[in-house]
Order: C-alpha cells, then structure tokens, then sequence
C-alpha cells in the first residue's frame, strides 16, 4: 500500500510540473533570419533599402552599414528599434533581424525596461513580430 502511495505521489507531482512552469514549452523566436545568396555588400543594400521602404529611418553609427539600427519608432503604446546584424563572404550572405521595445507607463511619465521582441501572444510583441516579418519579406524581394 505504501509502495502504491509514493508512485502515486510521484504522478501527481509529475502531471502538475508543468502547470507549475517549471518545464515549458519551445523558446519563443527572437529574431528572424535570412540567408541570401548575394555577397555581404549586396545583402547591406538589400537591408537598407528594405528598411527606408517601410517606413524606418535609420540611425547613422560606426556599424550601421553592416548592423543597422531604426531610430525609435511607435507601435500602439510602445516605443521600438528594429535591428539588422548583416555578416557573409563570397556569394553568401546572412541577415539577422531582431528587436527591442518598451512601453511607456503613467501617462508616459515612466518607461518600462526594455523587452525583446519575440514571437508571442502578446499584442505588442505580435504587432512588431509581424512587422520584422514585413521586413523580411521586402528584403528577400529587393
């Protein structure tokens, strides 16, 4: 009886694990990635056009002919940037879209930490996910 008790015991814990949230599911995407088959200089080009065609006006940096980065953009109550991180050699290349965003809280009086855009439920989250999806449609297009 006692030996029936503990395997009991034991399913019981095992079936509530994931309620609990210990064990979840697949790791939400993060960022979207494309692999071109034009060199490095060509894909830099492909990126920056495909960004000014959407809308976005990018931030002049050091790195931004192979990473870069929208200035700050609304989407509904947050504030976002969209990245690009752009590497290859020969005839290859890959681009790595990504980005971040927070929400402004109080009357915008107070920012939020910043958040990665992931592939989620969140309606925020799932607005610029679809966005970085846009995104890549424009560059493997150009």
């Amino acid at each position: 009886m006692t030996r029936l008790a503990h395997l009991l015991a034991g399913a019981v814990v095992l079936v509530s694990l994931p309620a609990c949230g210990l064990f979840r599911g697949a790791a939400e995407a993060r960022d979207v990635t494309i692999d071109l088959p034009v060199s490095r200089a060509t894909a830099v080009l492909r990126v920056t056009s495909a960004f000014r065609d959407e809308g976005y006006v990018i931030r002049s940096t050091l790195t931004s002919g192979t990473k870069p980065e929208t200035e700050p953009f609304r989407q509904g109550d947050a504030e976002a940037v969209f990245r690009a991180e752009i590497t290859g050699s020969g005839s290859t290349s890959r681009v790595v879209l990504s980005g971040t965003y927070h929400t402004k809280q109080f009357g915008g009086i107070v920012k939020s930490g910043e958040h990665e855009v992931r592939n989620s439920d969140d309606p925020t989250e799932r607005a610029l996910w679809n966005r970085l999806q846009q995104l890549r449609l424009a560059i493997r297009e150009q």
